[in-house]
């Protein structure tokens, strides 16, 4: 931040009053600093620095967790692995992904893999990365809640662990890693069970380009993980050990596809 403060100060003594407050960045500090300078009052420099270690660590923490969950569930269930392998191979086959040197995947090209798509929602719906209740206000009226009349200012909340887990929206084996849940169901009910889209760029391009270079095993596949809640709920004991893959050849087979 010091040092984003500095540039504005030389941009301002070099005359370039029309580059501040963001030097030509279009980052989230240079919005925050963007309103400190149409609100200095309020948007003093402490503000500013909570707001962009606020947004830094809640942005990077619960994707962490979310990564580490889809991996988790698919190193614990091969023929899930192998499946979404698989139709990433057959993507590259068609020519749905392009052949880069870096090997990367880009999002648009992610989107055309709807198996990828299920086992990120699936892994999202088993462990979700915040463990606490997501709190609301009931507004000044009042509302009606599960047939019950909350009064106006009552802190009211759910707790995703226990949505995620409804039996009358996922099925009966609620407990249990199915992504093929997420492609069995029609539109109206995937919406029900979606909630809110799901747009974390960094997942759907990390995960399918990860697996496409490399096999991830867990270093003790008899060590189940433990889980710390603190808010965020944490993953522990979740070693992996990787290596390069061969693409040449297939480890994938018709039985693997069972469910």
């Amino acid at each position: 931040m010091s040092e984003r403060l500095t540039a504005i100060d030389e941009a301002k003594s070099n005359g370039h009053l029309d580059s501040t407050p963001s030097v030509g960045r279009g980052d989230l500090l240079s919005m925050f600093l963007k309103a400190k300078e149409a609100s200095p009052t309020f948007f003093h420099d402490g503000r500013v620095l909570t707001l962009a270690v606020s947004m830094a660590f809640a942005g990077s923490e619960t994707t962490g967790i979310s990564l580490a969950a889809v991996f988790y569930y698919l190193i614990k269930n091969p023929k899930k692995y192998c499946r979404l392998v698989q139709e990433i191979d057959d993507a590259a086959g068609l020519g749905l992904i392009e052949e880069r040197p870096s090997g990367l995947i880009s999002w648009a090209e992610s989107q055309k893999l709807p198996y990828l798509d299920a086992c990120i929602k699936e892994a999202f719906r088993l462990h979700p990365a915040t463990g606490l209740l997501l709190e609301r206000v009931v507004p000044p009226h009042g509302a009606e809640i599960c047939s019950e009349y909350i009064p106006g200012g009552t802190i009211v909340g759910c707790n995703a662990w226990v949505i995620h887990r409804r039996p009358e929206v996922f099925g009966e084996d609620v407990d249990v890693y199915r992504p093929e849940r997420w492609l069995e169901v029609s539109k109206e009910k995937r919406k029900e069970m979606d909630g809110k889209n799901i747009s974390l760029l960094e997942m759907y391009k990390l995960i399918p380009t990860f697996l496409r270079r490399f096999e991830v095993f867990l270093a003790d596949p008899g060590q189940e993980w433990k889980l710390h809640n603190a808010w965020f709920v944490r993953q522990l004991n979740f070693d992996v050990t990787f290596k390069i893959r061969d693409r040449s050849v297939s480890k994938t087979d018709g039985d693997k596809y069972e469910t």
